[in-house]
């Protein structure tokens, strides 16, 4: 099945239903996203954003793996870091909302939150956007809420929707 079939297949459905969505898993085919968050059908490059988007919401964990799902069709997800990558941030009355390379705005909070693990020697912040589905903060983004960050001694840390996240 090409791309453009599978738009038409879901484009006009308001929500998804992912959960009572059980196809056959299609062989030879599938979503790679590289570590800069570029989505890719068979190796190809995924250029439209909408595509991209529409896809990201598509996205169901099962069995301990990632598939990009339709009524009629699953198609295995694969990936070099995360699902997302967030690209930016904002401060809203204390809160902060991080924005993901689709786009959308998703709340720090104790569902939404952001660790920070060492990979390599490097820190390795990410978000949880969706249960089971995390974005990794650029680095610029990344330094930006470090230099916001409040301290307490050797502690770095955010405070949003009451809830304190460690940056170290």
């Amino acid at each position: 099945m090409d791309l453009d079939q599978i738009e038409k297949s879901v484009i006009d459905l308001e929500s998804y239903p992912l959960d009572k969505w059980n196809p056959k898993l299609c062989q030879n085919v599938s979503f790679r996203i590289n570590g800069e968050g570029k989505w890719f059908y068979n190796e190809s490059e995924i250029k439209r954003i909408a595509m991209v988007k529409l896809f990201s919401k598509l996205i169901k964990y099962e069995g301990g793996k990632y598939f990009v799902v339709t009524p009629s069709e699953k198609i295995s997800l694969n990936f070099e870091k995360e699902i997302f990558y967030i690209i930016d941030f904002k401060r809203i009355d204390g809160d902060y909302f991080f924005k993901t390379n689709t786009e959308e705005w998703v709340k720090l909070s104790r569902d939404n939150e952001l660790n920070v693990n060492m990979v390599d020697g490097q820190p390795y912040p990410r978000l949880r956007v969706k249960k089971h589905i995390w974005g990794l903060l650029s680095r610029n983004i990344f330094y930006k809420i470090i230099s916001e960050a409040d301290q307490n001694g050797d502690k770095l840390f955010l405070i949003s929707d009451g809830v304190y996240f460690y940056l170290n």
